[in-house]
């Protein structure tokens, strides 16, 4: 891959990433267009249901766009079952000469066909370019595709001696500010954040982007037995911010009244010989609802039945300084041992580390 491929397809992927949180369940997509060696547009897929990248680059093109390259971080789509019209035909009516993408798409209504369409009509498409950053960069929506459930974050705040509270009774505070603000960061780019009722009786959060500019994701509760108080913070703003409760079938009709009257959507679900919600039945049910990522934010109990049954798909841990002696632990080390390292960051006193499951990348 030359030089420029890289160049073009890299600035792609960073056009692409401004759509974060934003276009889902569509993928990240942008595009940059080239003509006599020089950019004459770019453009990113901004919001679902608004111009697919291939469209905004094209309105944003200072002069005629007749015989350039577009640069593309995925194959552009064929089919008529969406709310935007498709992209390879307004390509080859722009009369674009050449195509440069980094990955295919994985759904089968363009899987290879986006590419065919193109080729039929005597565009020039090269696939390919930096293929495996582009699998990073819409790793939400290619799981999404291909295995039919959302990708899966779990991201643990823990001391040096591997305790994330004191106690299951009072929030304890381990990171610092760096790593707050980190955290909103991720809760603004992904679907939805997930706890369970014990993190909202001992926590309280809100679980809301307040330090950084993004929007606020969903928020989903796991609470079986509906243990949590109606005077919440989730709950008292939940007109405001969309809260989902998962609980069980037999949870009492009185308190599912009050929870909706005060803006909660509720998802009753079957539960398992322990009498928990299955975590594969919450997956299945947040994949229905066209959930694409799930941040995972505790607690204690939430996090073992996720790494037990390996159903989690990356693991962000903010090491504190901190060490508290005694507390909460959360995991399985045995399961621990097939995670790969991906990637070290120092947060102010806190250590980031960022793990990965199934990956052929680490350090």
């Amino acid at each position: 891959m030359s030089f420029n491929y890289t160049k073009y397809i890299n600035r792609c992927f960073k056009l692409a990433r401004k759509g974060a949180g934003n276009v889902s369940p569509n993928p990240l997509v942008g595009s940059v267009l080239i003509k006599n060696r020089k950019v004459i547009g770019e453009g990113w897929h901004k919001k679902i249901g608004e111009a697919h990248a291939e469209v905004d680059v094209v309105k944003n093109a200072k002069g005629k766009v007749y015989g350039s390259t577009l640069y593309c971080n995925l194959e552009p789509c064929c089919h008529t079952n969406k709310k935007t019209p498709p992209c390879a035909p307004f390509i080859i009516r722009n009369k674009i000469k050449k195509v440069v993408i980094s990955n295919l798409d994985p759904n089968p209504e363009v899987n290879g066909k986006g590419v065919k369409r193109l080729r039929e009509v005597g565009i020039e498409v090269i696939t390919g370019a930096l293929e495996d950053e582009g699998n990073e960069v819409n790793k939400f929506y290619f799981k999404f595709v291909k295995e039919k459930l959302p990708y899966i974050t779990l991201k643990i705040a823990q001391s040096v001696d591997g305790k994330i509270s004191l106690s299951n009774k009072e929030q304890t505070w381990l990171t610092g500010k760096l790593s707050v603000k980190y955290v909103h960061k991720l809760r603004s780019e992904y679907d939805a954040v997930l706890v369970g009722a014990g993190t909202i009786k001992t926590d309280n959060p809100l679980l809301t982007v307040r330090e950084v500019k993004g929007r606020n994701p969903k928020r989903i509760i796991i609470d079986g037995k509906l243990r949590i108080p109606t005077e919440s913070n989730v709950i008292k703003n939940a007109k405001s911010t969309e809260t989902w409760m998962l609980t069980s079938t037999v949870s009492p009709k009185k308190k599912i009244e009050i929870l909706l009257k005060k803006g909660v959507k509720i998802f009753q679900l079957q539960t398992d010989k322990n009498k928990r919600l299955n975590i594969e039945g919450v997956l299945k049910e947040l994949a229905n609802q066209e959930i694409t990522s799930v941040l995972v934010e505790g607690g204690s109990e939430i996090f073992s039945q996720f790494i037990e049954k390996e159903l989690f798909d990356e693991l962000i841990i903010l090491q504190s300084p901190k060490i508290l002696g005694k507390g909460i632990g959360y995991y399985n080390f045995k399961k621990m041992k097939k995670l790969q390292l991906m990637d070290v960051e120092k947060l102010g006193n806190d250590i980031k580390l960022v793990y990965r499951r199934n990956s052929t990348h680490s350090l």
